[in-house]
């Protein structure tokens, strides 16, 4: 088990030097030596493509107005994203990417626990991480602005400081998913919708009966950007199973049907939030705030907390309340 870990920890410190980070920053532009290389390091700070000549003053004149057209707003990720979608040496990150030494859970699922590893007890103290990228599959189908990805985010928990019962990993939920994604720049309310996606998707954690559990869904997102916030709300519909093959019939009642994604940068840290709610009136919903801040140039420390339904697969129906504290290596959108 330890080995596993430890290939998780080696496959984070080999993204070093290969994975498209969410933004640049303004020490990691400055510290390029190339000259046209550091100009676009710039420019995608910006939001801009290279080379324009986009003015950042108003059509009236004034400084500091908002003269982005919607044809010029182009924001950073997505910038990125195109660049490097046909570089086979490049990982492109999907969602956050982290991993959390030490977490700390005061509401346990003991009795999904007991099922596994009877006899033991669980500990509330876990390892935590998350490994999520995307590929482009088919790049400009209809148009130069519709996109098929393919996507796999992997999220783990590990008993790693519970040797009574060989630091197990308790809970692993695998999410493959394809996406058809539309860039476009319309302007809502003074935001930038920059991106709007459907998804396929499917969850599972791999288990047998009586712990597998597993959903598919078709979701709609769509990703809202104004100056240094991002907003993303997406919303979905469970594909009916047959009820014999179901493990897990009311997860709607938990899981809700949406959810809205925030996240706040700044050029040294970020604040994000994530909010789900079944808008029934048993009123079962989740919250999960993040905060990153510098600890070196390649990583972020990370203080995640998550309270509510639905963390991971195993524990849908059961409320959680964790902290932790790690490092992440690229932050979602």
């Amino acid at each position: 088990m330890h080995r596993q870990l430890l290939g998780a920890i080696a496959l984070f410190a080999c993204w070093t030097g290969h994975c498209v980070a969410s933004a640049p920053t303004l020490a990691a532009c400055a510290a390029l030596d190339d000259d046209q290389a550091r100009l676009g390091c710039y420019d995608a700070l910006a939001g801009r493509l290279p080379g324009t000549l986009e003015s950042a003053e108003a059509v009236d004149g004034k400084p500091g107005s908002d003269s982005e057209t919607e044809a010029d707003y182009i924001p950073p990720r997505l910038y990125q994203e195109e660049a490097h979608a046909t570089n086979r040496f490049v990982i492109i990150p999907y969602e956050r990417n982290y991993l959390l030494p030490i977490t700390y859970n005061s509401h346990i699922n003991e009795q999904a626990w007991e099922i596994a590893h009877p006899g033991t007890g669980m500990d509330k103290a876990e390892v935590k991480f998350q490994l999520s990228m995307k590929a482009i599959i088919w790049q400009d189908i209809l148009g130069h602005d519709l996109d098929l990805w393919g996507a796999y985010t992997q999220t783990s928990w590990m008993q790693a400081y519970n040797t009574d019962a060989s630091s197990p990993f308790r809970e692993t939920d695998y999410m493959p998913e394809l996406i058809l994604s539309i860039a476009n720049s319309w302007k809502v309310l003074g935001f930038h919708n920059t991106r709007v996606n459907i998804h396929f998707n499917h969850e599972s954690n791999g288990q047998s009966e009586p712990l597998s559990r597993s959903w598919n869904r078709a979701i709609l997102s769509g990703l809202f950007e104004r100056r240094n916030f991002s907003l993303e709300a997406s919303a979905w519909y469970r594909i009916p199973e047959r009820s014999k093959d179901d493990d897990n019939p009311d997860i709607d009642d938990y899981m809700g049907n949406g959810q809205l994604q925030g996240l706040w940068k700044w050029p040294r840290y970020t604040l994000g939030f994530t909010l789900r709610n079944n808008l029934q009136k048993d009123n079962k919903g989740a919250i999960q705030l993040d905060w990153t801040f510098p600890i070196s140039q390649r990583f972020s420390g990370y203080v995640q907390y998550f309270n509510g339904y639905g963390e991971s697969l195993i524990d849908y129906n059961e409320s959680t309340n964790r902290i932790g504290i790690g490092v992440s290596l690229t932050d979602p959108f």
